[in-house]
């Protein structure tokens, strides 16, 4: 808390030398941390200067459009700038200003405080700070210089060993469920990520999954177990439930991150499957009770299936627990968090007899 006054004081010493956007921006930053940490946030990051960001990219960023071909990814609300800030390599987040007008700020600010928050966390793309001198703030994460999009690995022709065997997909899988037991169970009342997608998980170079892009992030009313809220995420990933009633729960999170599991079950895309099954759950559910692993596998894990099949059927019957309809039906995070680690431990008794 000591830390949270030590910022107010300097933001009203600085007031007349600092733009609107530094003290708007700024004051929102602070109210959201100490809403959402009940009043005990006390790691500090960085304040960024517009200046900075321009040498630390060799771009001036008040200027960046949204099409800029320097951008080397991009999430549902802002694209990124690779850089150096004292020998450290960093991507600067610099969301879009065209989709949502006013509403991007709020979801710049939200997607700070909620990164921030979970700053410690070993599964969460690290964060140094933030640019509050521009119209929408910037993030500014920390990152290895050899990282990927899990959405690319996977989709976009990038595949590699390291990061795509079985084994590997099951880490990134329990790294990923890890970080979602975090935001649920951490904090004063459980927040729910909204949008958890291939798109928001980087993988680092030792192949750690990191999550990021928190913008949607919603806490939970104190002793609440629900709450209604207006619909937001990306399709084919929003819950059933919450597209119908608008409401949110623990278990929206659960659909979102089974729709994640499939995925990297399948290596397919939510769309352009088959005529009679064009939903990826449902595809994957009607192959399995024919017992047709090799029609939904990733042909780059089906080699392996042999050694691995007692663990793909366990996997496959979490993730389609994990996308049933009814929010009722799924587990919990923490349980299905439980349920992979036991999936990675799980020896075959005629691998175990070979060793």
């Amino acid at each position: 808390m000591e830390w949270v006054k030590r910022k107010i004081r300097f933001l009203k010493r600085r007031n007349e030398k600092l733009s609107p956007w530094y003290i708007e921006n700024g004051g929102k930053v602070l109210e959201g941390l100490i809403a959402f940490s009940n009043g005990r946030y006390d790691i500090p990051y960085r304040v960024f200067t517009v200046e900075e960001l321009n040498k630390a990219t060799n771009v001036d960023f008040p200027s960046l459009r949204d099409s800029d071909s320097r951008s080397v990814m991009w999430d549902a609300w802002g694209y990124y700038i690779s850089g150096i800030f004292q020998q450290r390599s960093i991507l600067v987040k610099k969301f879009r200003s065209s989709g949502l007008g006013d509403e991007m700020p709020s979801l710049a600010v939200n997607d700070i405080v909620f990164t921030v928050l979970m700053n410690r966390h070993k599964n969460v793309l690290k964060v140094l700070g933030c640019c509050l001198d521009l119209e929408t703030p910037a993030i500014i994460y920390e990152i290895g210089l050899n990282h990927g999009l899990l959405r690319d690995l996977l989709f976009n022709g990038n595949n590699t060993d390291r990061s795509l065997c079985w084994s590997n997909r099951l880490k990134i899988a329990t790294d990923v469920a890890n970080a979602v037991v975090y935001l649920h169970t951490a904090f004063p009342t459980p927040i729910i990520h909204r949008d958890l997608t291939t798109r928001n998980i980087v993988i680092d170079n030792n192949g750690v999954a990191k999550l990021f892009d928190f913008s949607l992030c919603v806490a939970l009313p104190p002793g609440e177990s629900q709450m209604e809220v207006g619909l937001a995420g990306t399709h084919g990933h929003i819950e059933p439930d919450y597209v119908q009633t608008n409401i949110i729960t623990e278990k929206t999170d659960v659909y979102g991150f089974g729709i994640i599991l499939l995925q990297l079950l399948t290596g397919r895309h939510l769309r352009n499957l088959d005529d009679e099954h064009p939903c990826l759950e449902d595809f994957v559910e009607h192959h399995v009770e024919k017992n047709e692993y090799s029609k939904i596998l990733d042909p780059i894990i089906l080699g392996e299936i042999g050694e691995i099949e007692h663990q793909l059927q366990a996997f496959t019957r979490l993730t389609l627990r994990c996308t049933v309809v009814r929010g009722a039906d799924r587990p919990y995070i923490i349980d299905v968090a439980k349920e992979l680690v036991r999936i990675q431990r799980s020896v075959h008794p005629t691998q175990r007899s070979s060793r």
